[in-house]
């Protein structure tokens, strides 16, 4: 059985650099425990793995354009900011709020 970094990196293909996985681990924690601090759910709820998966990968390739609010690229554009923002609607939306 993979592990939620294992699966997030395969994910990531050709954007993911073998020598980042510690930067995916200290992205991953992070973007989990501002997850679950939003839903008010444990960070091992597998129910927010889907939402905390697509914010980590967001902000992988986001690295390195922090405190950007945009940046276009190759006649594609890119939000940076709104990341944590995303994920909070997604989590709002999916019902995985818990009021405490």
């Amino acid at each position: 059985m993979r592990t939620n970094i294992e699966k997030i990196t395969n994910d990531l293909g050709p954007n993911y650099k073998d020598t980042d996985k510690e930067i995916i681990e200290e992205i991953y924690e992070e973007i989990n425990s501002i997850a679950s601090n939003i839903s008010g759910l444990k960070k091992e709820d597998t129910r927010l793995y889907p939402l905390v998966k697509e914010a980590v990968k967001a902000t992988y390739i986001a690295r390195g354009a922090e405190g950007l609010a945009s940046r276009g690229e190759g006649g594609m554009s890119s939000t940076f900011n709104s990341i944590i923002d995303k994920l909070k609607k997604d989590i709002i939306s999916n019902n995985l709020r818990r009021l405490q």
